[in-house]
């Protein structure tokens, strides 16, 4: 067993609850109080609404009667309480947690990286860590079903990564939906963290040439006005990381981690940007199969 895993082996095996609240989630954007409500004349259906302490009510979808309402806080509650059993109090001291909503709060997300749970990943010129990072987000008005997806975080600039569908958790909001079954599934992705970790380094020391990476992009299933705006960033990454794929792939999640590279979020007067950045990054995971990217990392 390699010293990865033995790693990975200690902090599954260490089970300590932090001394301080580090889930950040009392009086966030998703800390509000839920209700169901009859329809007038559609018995078949309820109304979800949240309620400030005003007493103010705002409705936030129509769902069938036996549509399960598991509220924001419960549904994260649950996971951060897998979270306390799996890593060192120490770990979780250091977590970085953030929540976002959307559609008025019918959609939650939780981005949550711990620091402590880090590899190196080095080229010739450049060296950074990437910590383990776990997002999960669902929807209370039927559109959204209950996900969960572990990834890393470049500790360098910050871009968020999701490591693939593969690790991704998904349970629709259904009479059948078992809360202990998800977070079953969550705790056996963990360890994918540092697997994948490997693959990063392998892209860290293939060098690949300016031409290579035009070709990637080119080919890319994007807007033909977007891709010079994606090739400028990739020049930027070389000049810290050099001409290898992880620098390729670093201007991928750049493009989907941040709004001030040539991307911003289109302002539409809809609250949409936890979900418009979200979808950007699985857009990025589809992006790795495509035929020129894999043909330079194989």
């Amino acid at each position: 067993m390699d010293n990865m895993s033995l790693k990975m082996d200690n902090i599954l095996s260490f089970e300590q609850k932090p001394a301080h609240d580090w889930t950040k989630m009392e009086g966030s954007c998703v800390d509000f109080f839920m209700l169901e409500d009859e329809i007038p004349n559609f018995p078949d259906h309820k109304a979800i609404l949240r309620e400030d302490k005003l007493g103010n009510r705002t409705g936030l979808g129509i769902v069938g009667r036996n549509y399960p309402l598991t509220t924001h806080t419960d549904f994260f509650a649950r996971q951060h309480e897998m979270f306390e059993k799996k890593f060192p109090a120490g770990h979780l001291e250091n977590a970085e947690i953030s929540y976002q909503t959307s559609r008025k709060g019918a959609f939650a997300l939780m981005n949550l990286i711990l620091p402590d749970v880090k590899l190196p990943i080095e080229t010739i010129k450049h060296k950074t860590e990437v910590g383990l990072r776990h997002v999960s987000w669902h929807g209370v008005d039927g559109g959204t079903s209950n996900n969960s997806i572990f990834g890393a975080i470049d500790f360098f600039c910050t871009n968020g990564i999701i490591t693939g569908e593969y690790e991704r958790i998904r349970k629709k909001n259904t009479k059948n939906f078992d809360m202990r079954k998800f977070i079953d599934e969550i705790e056996k992705s963990v360890e994918e963290f540092y697997v994948t970790a490997r693959k990063y380094q392998a892209w860290a020391a293939r060098d690949i040439s300016y031409q290579d990476a035009e070709n990637v992009i080119e080919s890319l299933p994007i807007a033909k006005r977007n891709k010079p705006k994606l090739l400028t960033i990739y020049e930027q990454e070389v000049m810290d990381r050099g001409s290898n794929l992880w620098a390729l792939y670093s201007a991928f999640t750049n493009y989907s981690s941040h709004t001030d590279n040539g991307f911003p979020i289109r302002q539409t007067g809809g609250d949409h940007q936890a979900e418009t950045m979200l979808k950007r990054e699985f857009s990025v995971v589809s992006w790795l199969d495509n035929e020129e990217f894999v043909r330079l990392a194989a």
